[in-house]
């Protein structure tokens, strides 16, 4: 007589091995999004500015750096890079104020940088102001009558809040516009030398 215990386990085992092996759940991880290339901002690219607070030969001197801001929007391929109102500024680089004899102001100034986010894409271009003084004949007649007319000044030179200037990305700027603020893009490590033969 067969124990009974061997039967039970006789019929445990077809069973456990007519079961289908249920296969482990795989979970696949989720692939790295691809960071957006950096975008070519091409040397020569124009620009044009305004300038948001008039600047004259009154208060500046050479060093003086004033606030433009970017006037038409930076565009690549139909997108806009960078929009308008973006901020720029320039500097003062000469600078002399109007005096006697109806004697006008002049002034000179170039263009420095946009201030994109966190990126500064340098610019080039100069600006030259001359304010208006008396003419020379009328100065002198004036001058013959009354010696008062020594000192009356010509005007200054001014770049007025509103007036546009235009300008050039000095040099290739690649930026990085993949994060909420612009930045310039990282220089991509050189690749390591070849090992030099013996």
């Amino acid at each position: 007589m067969i124990p009974i215990y061997l039967i039970l386990f006789q019929a445990a085992v077809p069973e456990a091995a007519a079961a289908p092996a249920m296969p482990a759940e795989t979970v696949a991880a989720p692939a790295p999004a691809a960071r957006p290339a950096p975008v070519l901002l091409p040397h020569d690219t124009p620009v044009e500015l305004m300038a948001t607070a008039e600047v004259s030969t009154a208060s500046a001197l050479p060093g003086t750096v004033f606030k433009l801001r970017v006037n038409k929007p930076i565009s690549l391929d139909g997108k806009v890079i960078v929009p308008v109102g973006t901020p720029a500024f320039g500097e003062v680089i000469a600078a002399r104020d109007s005096g006697g004899l109806g004697k006008s102001g002049r002034m000179s100034a170039h263009l420095l940088h946009i201030q994109f986010g966190e990126a500064r894409i340098p610019l080039e271009g100069e600006v030259q102001a001359k304010g208006t003084g008396a003419g020379s004949a009328g100065v002198a007649f004036a001058i013959s009558l009354n010696p008062i007319a020594l000192f009356h000044r010509g005007n200054n030179a001014k770049i007025k809040a509103g007036e546009i200037l235009a300008g050039f990305v000095s040099k290739d700027v690649a930026l990085d516009l993949s994060g909420a603020t612009p930045k310039l893009a990282e220089k991509a490590a050189p690749p390591p030398a070849a090992p030099v033969a013996p």
